[in-house]
């Protein structure tokens, strides 16, 4: 049940910030070429499940009109040459690739919390 209780360990991180007031966002766990099967289906379970909680998260904090949490989902952003030849680091372009990505959030969250204090 590994699965289960990383996922809980990270939305107890992401439930902390959320009570503190704090944007956040979790990223799915990123693949790694020199796995086995067993960890991608363990990894595609915990970012199923932390994107089915976040979403609930984001949900109760829309109705709340308060900040809330995103997830963002890399398994289409981080491709095979992203990564160093070890197949578990993020090369320079995999982690320049990655940045770019936080930033967007980053802005757009800006943007989104300015306009709701108008």
């Amino acid at each position: 049940m590994c699965e289960l209780s990383c996922a809980n360990v990270i939305m107890k991180v992401v439930e902390k910030a959320r009570k503190k007031n704090v944007r956040m966002a979790v990223t799915s766990l990123l693949r790694r070429l020199a796995c086995n099967e067993e960890y991608e289906r363990l990894r595609k379970e915990v970012n199923k499940d932390l994107h089915k909680k976040i979403l609930s998260m984001r949900a109760e904090s829309v109705r709340k009109l308060e900040v809330g949490s995103s997830f963002l989902d890399m398994d289409g952003l981080i491709q095979v040459w992203c990564f160093s030849g070890d197949g578990v680091h993020l090369s320079q372009e995999g982690e320049t690739k990655l940045s770019q990505r936080f930033i967007r959030w980053i802005i757009a969250t800006h943007l989104l919390m300015e306009g709701s204090m108008d």
